[in-house]
């Protein structure tokens, strides 16, 4: 589907989404129903086919009927678009069709990456170069999507020179690459979701996708955080509407409250949908090599970001608060929602991450 097609259907493709993932919201919480059916049917229904504003659209509708599912899209999205910027001459460009039609899943290990370039943080997987390619060492503390097969991305430092930091892409069939158990997560454990461990672990020169980070980050932070506030915007917008639908005699109490969420998150929403056409239109353009190139501070994106994991944990603690005990349930919607909120503040980057990032750009 092309963009204007995308958006004439909207609203019938967002009942679809809904009709979808409403009945497995449940047993994806409990781990009994796989995430990669859900990536395969939003390949079907243009998670690939348009821009970001498409893409966070999408995955907002997703996130309101389980946000586990809508992060797992986030991840795997956001590998098409790494690998979108490959060199011609990559062999991982040739795994677009499988990953855009769901038949691969992308697996984001691009924590550390982001991390570095915010925070200074080190890389913790490094390489050397031998004449068979990049030889990876070290351990990436946190990955979703770890289900085969997969493809992943993430950046590795240079193990005689920490400054010189690629990003390098990598498959389930990587000699040397052990994906440790799935933990026990709350709310995450249908997502793949584990550490990867990089023994001597061999890729082909070729799999290198950039061969500076910094560049390659102000180039998908973008998408990445424009995407993460969809899935936040999901949560709190279903949050909000769950505790609207509950306020009774006593529960009106909690009327200005809710209203004055709804407002925030209105106006939140609007800022997403202006930067994510805004993104749209300089890819169009061929202008997008740089965040600077985008027009877009890095500043906003962040804020935006934090502003919108505060609503959806916000969102939700007002849902309990008009549901009442029965939301406590562990089998109730309303819990759900609470562990999938629970999760915000450890999202990379973390609450802690933008937090400081912010401070120092004041």
């Amino acid at each position: 589907m092309s963009g204007p097609d995308l958006a004439s259907a909207a609203p019938e493709r967002n009942a679809t989404v809904a009709d979808f993932f409403e009945p497995r919201a449940a047993d994806v919480d409990a781990g009994h129903a796989d995430v990669r059916d859900g990536i395969a049917f939003l390949a079907g229904h243009g998670l690939a086919a348009g821009g970001i504003e498409n893409a966070s659209a999408l995955i907002t509708t997703v996130a309101r009927s389980d946000m586990a599912s809508a992060f797992s899209a986030w991840a795997h999205r956001m590998v098409i678009g790494y690998l979108s910027l490959a060199p011609d001459r990559s062999p991982f460009r040739a795994l677009l069709p499988d990953l855009r039609s769901g038949k691969v899943i992308g697996a984001t290990a691009m924590a550390g990456g982001t991390a570095r370039y915010l925070t200074g943080a080190p890389i913790p997987v490094t390489y050397t170069w031998t004449d068979d390619g990049l030889v990876l060492d070290g351990r990436i503390p946190w990955a979703s999507n770890l289900i085969p097969p997969f493809v992943g991305v993430t950046a590795a430092a240079d193990r005689d020179d920490p400054d010189r930091v690629v990003v390098v892409a990598f498959t389930d069939r990587t000699p040397g690459l052990a994906v440790a158990p799935y933990p026990d997560l709350v709310a995450l454990g249908a997502t793949g979701s584990s550490s990867i461990v990089l023994s001597r672990a061999t890729v082909p020169s070729d799999a290198v996708i950039a061969d500076a980070l910094e560049p390659f980050v102000e180039r998908i932070l973008p998408p990445f955080l424009l995407l993460q506030s969809a899935f936040c915007r999901g949560l709190a917008s279903r949050s909000l509407d769950e505790a609207a639908d509950h306020l009774n005699v006593l529960g009106e109490i909690l009327r200005q409250d809710v209203d004055r969420r709804r407002t925030a998150a209105e106006r939140a929403g609007r800022q997403l949908d202006r930067l994510a056409r805004r993104v749209d239109r300089l890819e169009r353009s061929g202008r997008a090599e740089r965040l600077d190139g985008l027009a877009i501070p890095l500043r906003d994106l962040l804020r935006l970001r934090l502003r919108w994991a505060h609503l959806a944990g916000e969102a939700v603690r007002l849902e309990l608060a008009a549901v009442g005990g029965r939301g406590y349930l562990r089998s109730a919607a309303t819990a759900r929602r609470l562990r999938e909120a629970a999760f915000l503040p450890i999202q990379a980057p973390t609450e802690v991450q933008l937090r400081w990032t912010l401070s120092r750009s004041a």
